[in-house]
């Protein structure tokens, strides 16, 4: 059977947002033809026993566990290569990427066939859960446009639908490391090599279960660091 859309979903000890998330997702694709995979990144809350038991009648449910090079992008370079879809969605496992937005990607997909589709915060439609969390992020955003002359507003929501017969053409090795900065040198070399894009407005949701993994500072730092590095390793 074709598959035309695998939604990869990145995920650490999440199992308390992933077993709604996936009820949702199963829920809104009911008329697509897809696959959902969980690449677990070696997670101690047994993410994968609980999801085998949960949806062990699903085949459309892949797990996936991870235990060497952890890691958010290189569990997306998993999911990348184990994937069957002509088209890969990537979004986040804790409500803070929306099931419904999802269903927003597919559609414009379909009326238009875009290359690449990017959940944007900042698009029409769009918005973050915290006020000044949208207002820094939107300047920190405009920073990476300054420096690498991109096009794309949001390079960090990283969630996005891509084909994946053009994606393959990209180096995944080049752009799939670290954490969230492997957006931006996807958006990065997406722009470089003409890749047909478009700008969806998605809503930022909040986390049903636990708590953030990211120390923003932190990520900050390092993002500004690796924007740096393309531009000075490109020119």
């Amino acid at each position: 059977m074709t598959i035309n859309y695998s939604i990869i979903l990145p995920c650490l000890n999440e199992y308390e947002n992933l077993k709604y998330l996936i009820t949702d997702l199963i829920k809104r694709l009911k008329n697509e033809k897809y696959e959902i995979l969980v690449i677990d990144d070696n997670s101690t809350d047994n993410t994968i026993p609980k999801l085998k038991k949960k949806f062990y009648k699903n085949k459309k449910i892949i797990l996936i566990k991870r235990t060497k090079n952890p890691g958010l992008a290189f569990s997306i370079k998993t999911g990348i290569n184990k994937c069957l879809g002509k088209n890969i969605i990537v979004m986040d496992s804790d409500f803070n990427h929306k099931p419904n937005d999802v269903i927003k990607l597919i559609k414009i997909h379909k009326q238009k066939k875009f290359e690449l589709i990017c959940g944007s915060r900042f698009a029409k439609g769009g918005s973050s859960n915290k006020f000044y969390r949208h207002i820094l992020s939107l300047a920190y955003n405009y920073l990476i446009i300054f420096i690498l002359n991109g096009k794309i507003i949001d390079n960090l929501s990283g969630f996005f639908l891509i084909k994946k017969k053009k994606l393959m053409l990209l180096n995944l090795n080049k752009i799939f490391y670290g954490y969230g900065d492997y957006y931006i040198r996807l958006l990065y070399y997406s722009q470089k090599f003409k890749f047909k894009y478009f700008e969806v407005g998605v809503k930022y949701g909040n986390r049903k279960h636990g708590h953030s993994k990211s120390n923003f500072i932190k990520m900050f730092i390092n993002y500004f660091i690796e924007t740096l590095k393309i531009k000075i390793n490109e020119n």
